[in-house]
């Protein structure tokens, strides 16, 4: 039955996912062998609570599939948002009983109703939406609520996991407990006058309002992107995305509301257990402040016990622990805080029931009041001051290091508040020296100041500024693309790298380009500080292009710029007209030499793309594959590319890589959105590569990475010179020759030269324009060299040669004549000339003859009468030289051997025939050859002889001269 039941709680889990088109949440548990093997299995789930070796932990549908490869036997339990019905209500009223869970839009109108009925005293301020569009509010509460003073920024803030709700109504009970007692409490009137106070009940209103707005029913842990958020922080250990997921919309509002603060102390209200966790949870070892920390959290464990019923917060070690200690995480909100805020967060763990009972909820809040007010109370502990100029009396931000204890690598340092100068730096009891710095100005140490546990020590300071000269370079400048006849408006970035602050600093912008016109030439500059600092012209410098200016050209510029304490200075810098941009909206891989490599070919798809209709998709490949786009190219001058990629794949095993010649830049995995990455380049020849590689197993999400809208620093598209022919074509003496030469690249015109003067003599010459042409002389082989110039003076030879052939000449002499009626065949020859040649008959005098000569030079046929024929043939070479002749050919009546009568028979009659003629003067044989049957060139009487012989004794055949 028990199975039966998580089933079916499982199906129904299931289908509310889809109903409301949100990723699949599960909760589930699993025993370990041993705690090592959470740092494994933190990468594929979220772990929420670890009991001995049971952990409890929560998935998505696809960290649910990854898990199960770990070969982990789980099971999934009723999800914590869905044990209960908790009691809601709209009306404030009621709400302020503190005894129900408000609707979502009871909860916006109550914070709103705060910054209302106190408005001196409360600001409601919204710092961003949700994926599905739900405000995240915080509650700003100060006796001067609208003025920057001299106090510690201390906050809270509840419910990043969306089904631990009850920090939720806590939150929001101590905001009116923080206004409703103002003046008439005296601790409370303390806090509101001392301290800027910020609160946020509800982090992740997507999760906890997962089953609509009216109730907290079905909440969530994970966001309406089935992303921990918790998860999703910038991480001092394992970088920007450790999650493997974009950040959150959620995530970025909570990033960039703490940049813009200068928080002193903070937490961050969780459930489902009960325990203080302290820094860090990446890293097993103890931060700087760990004394402190265990003090801070066991003042907070101890007062909730007092306040409570006996086993309340008593987790782990009586109730705090240090997080790596109970189990690793890495993205979390505690360590973001601390590490890159110089925030002091802790993670409260207030109620192992996560979706805890409304009437339950003013019970905790008796539990965890005095905890709660006295945490935020260490705010105003520690050593506080304000730092300022020396001399102006100005507020400085400066960084305040407890010498021998605060730690480069744990970032404990804190900074003071840049608007007001001050700082608040809580630190154990103790004795200490503190030293103050400002880009600038002249460190300060002041030595062995005391501070007390539960009390606060002022240490004021007063820097003095160094009278260094600033170093000043160009950082950057706002005048993005530009093209040929652009007027163009932009500022500049100086950057200061020296010791020295740059006051009163001043430009002019010049250049003796004739492209560029500079329309508005000068600008002032804020304060520049020290080390690193930066500073926009107060004002745009503007230049026109001229519509003429090539594309990927770079203008020059010199910015000679002023300022106090004797700074003078020049410096360059260069703007890029015609900027190379590759977004592949060529449809093809084309625009650029791209080369792609590996197990299978990327490829340009007009799917997804960032901007514009087509980008760069890695090949689908398969485990262990990898699949390669590169592009070789030649970088002018240093300068940045840049790109935008999105990823999805499996987190933390397939990469999207981009190196620079070999050297790896980033990397990428899981899910991220498009997101720009840049890097610095060189001048010089430089290959850029993006790979997509797969571990042994596993896929995920499309399995691919994408690029798009590359930018390009200054390319060379430039070609070397380079002469493209490489050959000429053999030649006839005698005949004209003309062949243009040709070269690439370089700086046209170009001008030709026979180097070596090489061709004198040949009849051939090599015009500036690369014509060779003339009429060679006589047969025999010319070799010269080829040289060309550029108009920059660049060069480049061929040496060439080519043989030139004997004139073309007819050599048969003279035809034999023929006998109508018989097949006629003789070949004409000739000699000399180039290739192959072509025989033709000129004035087709052979027409009707019955004769025909064949471009081969064979003259055959029948021709059916006696007489004479006369035609001029004609022989041609493959470079068109040419030789005649005039041929005559006889032909005469065809005969029977041995027929000297006529009669078309060889009998007694023809010997009879040939005595007659003998003897007797008789008519002659007609031809003469037919009666000279023994072939002694003569008809006479041993031929009529013969033929008595042949006709009557068997003798031999007549053999009549051919």
């Amino acid at each position: 039955m028990k199975k039966l039941a998580c089933l079916v709680l499982f199906i129904l889990f299931i289908l509310t996912s889809i109903a409301s088109a949100r990723p699949a949440e599960y909760y589930l548990k699993f025993e370990i062998s041993d705690k090592q093997e959470l740092s494994t299995i933190t990468k594929y789930i979220s772990i929420d609570n670890v009991k001995d070796r049971t952990v409890f932990a929560y998935a998505n549908d696809k960290q649910l599939e990854k898990f199960g490869h770990l070969g982990y036997v789980y099971e999934i339990l009723p999800h914590p948002g869905t044990l209960i019905n908790p009691k809601m209500s709209t009306d404030k009223a009621d709400i302020m009983e503190w005894d129900s869970y408000p609707t979502y839009t009871a909860y916006v109108d109550m914070m709103y109703q705060f910054e209302t009925d106190y408005p001196g005293l409360c600001e409601i301020v919204d710092i961003g939406g949700t994926v599905e569009g739900r405000r995240l509010l915080y509650a700003k509460i100060s006796s001067n609520v609208s003025i920057e003073e001299d106090e510690p920024e201390v906050m809270y803030s509840s419910s990043i996991h969306g089904d631990e709700t009850t920090g939720y109504v806590l939150m929001l009970r101590l905001i009116d407990y923080f206004l409703s007692n103002y003046g008439t409490d005296p601790f409370v009137t303390r806090m509101v006058d001392s301290c800027e106070i910020w609160i946020n009940p509800l982090a992740n209103p997507d999760g906890t309002y997962a089953g609509g707005n009216n109730s907290v029913y079905s909440a969530t842990r994970y966001n309406a992107n089935g992303v921990d958020m918790n998860r999703n922080f910038i991480d001092p250990d394992d970088g920007l995305h450790p999650d493997g997921n974009a950040w959150q919309p959620e995530t970025i509002a909570q990033m960039d509301f703490s940049a813009e603060h200068s928080f002193v102390i903070s937490a961050n209200f969780h459930g489902g257990a009960e325990v203080v966790n302290y820094p860090w949870d990446t890293w097993s070892r103890l931060c700087a402040d760990n004394d402190w920390w265990v003090m801070v959290s066991r003042d907070f464990a101890d007062s909730a016990q007092y306040y409570s019923p006996s086993g309340f917060l008593t987790d782990l070690n009586n109730g705090i622990t240090n997080g790596y200690a109970w189990y690793t995480i890495t993205g979390g909100r505690q360590d973001f805080m601390n590490y890159f805020r110089h925030c002091r967060e802790v993670t409260l763990e207030i109620s192992d029931t996560k979706l805890l009972s409304a009437s339950s909820l003013p019970a905790w809040w008796n539990y965890l009041k005095s905890s709660m007010l006295h945490y935020l109370e260490q705010g105003l502990y520690g050593f506080r001051g304000i730092v300022t100029d020396a001399t102006t009396g100005d507020p400085l931000k400066a960084m305040i290091e407890i010498v021998g204890h605060d730690l480069a690598i744990d970032s404990s340092y804190v900074f003071t508040d840049p608007d007001v100068g001050d700082y608040h730096r809580m630190v154990e009891a103790g004795t200490y020296d503190i030293k103050f710095s400002a880009p600038g100005y002249t460190p300060k140490t002041l030595k062995t100041k005391t501070v007390f546990d539960y009390s606060g020590t002022r240490v004021d300071a007063t820097l003095v500024e160094r009278t260094d000269p600033p170093e000043l370079i160009v950082a950057s400048h706002s005048a993005g693309a530009i093209d040929p006849g652009d007027n163009i408006a932009f500022t500049i970035t100086l950057q200061n790298d020296g010791i020295g602050n740059g006051n009163n600093v001043s430009a002019e912008l010049m250049s003796d380009d004739a492209y560029v016109t500079i329309t508005q030439s000068s600008s002032t500059f804020p304060k520049i500080w020290a080390e690193g600092g930066t500073a926009e012209s107060n004002s745009e410098f503007m230049v026109s292009v001229s519509s003429s200016c090539p594309l990927n050209y770079l203008v020059d510029f010199d910015l000679e710029v002023i300022g106090d304490n004797g700074y003078t200075d020049t410096l360059t810098f260069s703007l890029l007209v015609g900027q190379i941009i590759e977004d592949f909206e060529t449809g093809n891989l084309t625009k650029f030499d791209w080369v792609t490599t590996g197990d299978a070919n990327w490829y340009v798809t007009s799917s997804g793309p960032y901007e514009g209709s087509y980008t760069a998709r890695s090949g689908s490949i398969t485990h262990n594959d990898s699949t390669t786009l590169y592009l070789n190219i030649d970088i002018l001058s240093a300068g940045t590319i840049s790109f935008m990629y999105k990823v999805s794949s499996e987190s933390g095993y397939d990469y999207l890589r981009f190196s620079i010649d070999g050297s790896v830049k980033g990397s990428w995995s899981g899910e991220v959105g498009w997101t720009q990455a840049s890097y610095a380049v060189t001048a010089g020849n430089h290959t850029f590569t993006w790979t997509y590689d797969k571990d042994g197993s596993e896929s995920d999400g499309s399995d691919c990475g994408w690029v798009d809208y590359i930018i390009l620093p200054p390319v060379d598209f430039s070609v070397p010179l380079e002469i493209l022919t490489t050959s000429v074509p053999d030649w006839t003496a005698d005949f004209p020759y003309s062949q243009q030469l040709s070269a690439s690249g370089g700086s046209e015109p170009y001008t030709w030269i026979d180097e070596s003067s090489d061709l004198v003599g040949t009849g051939l010459t090599l015009s500036t324009t690369g014509l060779l042409s003339g009429t060679p002389t006589s047969a025999g082989t010319i070799s010269f060299t080829a040289q060309v110039l550029d108009s920059e003076s660049n060069s480049d030879t061929q040496p060439l040669s080519f043989t030139i052939n004997p004139p073309i000449t007819v050599s048969t002499d003279s035809l034999p004549s023929g006998y109508t009626d018989e097949p006629y065949s003789m070949q004409l020859t000739s000699t000399g000339g180039t290739g192959s040649k072509t025989w033709t008959d000129k004035n087709h005098e052979l027409d009707g003859t019955g004769l025909t000569l064949s471009s081969t030079g064979l003259l055959s046929g029948t021709v059916g009468a006696v007489g004479q024929i006369t035609f001029t043939s004609v022989v041609e070479d493959n470079i068109s030289a040419q030789d005649e002749k005039i041929f005559t050919v006889a032909f005469s009546q065809a005969f029977v051997c041995g027929d000297a009568n006529g009669d078309e028979a060889v009998n007694i009659a023809d010997a009879v025939f040939l005595v007659n003629y003998i003897f007797k003067g008789g008519t002659a044989p007609d031809p003469v050859e037919a009666g000279d049957v023994n072939n002694d060139a003569s008809s006479n009487i041993g031929d009529a002889v013969y033929l008595i012989q042949y006709v009557f004794n068997g003798g031999p055949a007549p053999v009549c001269t051919d």
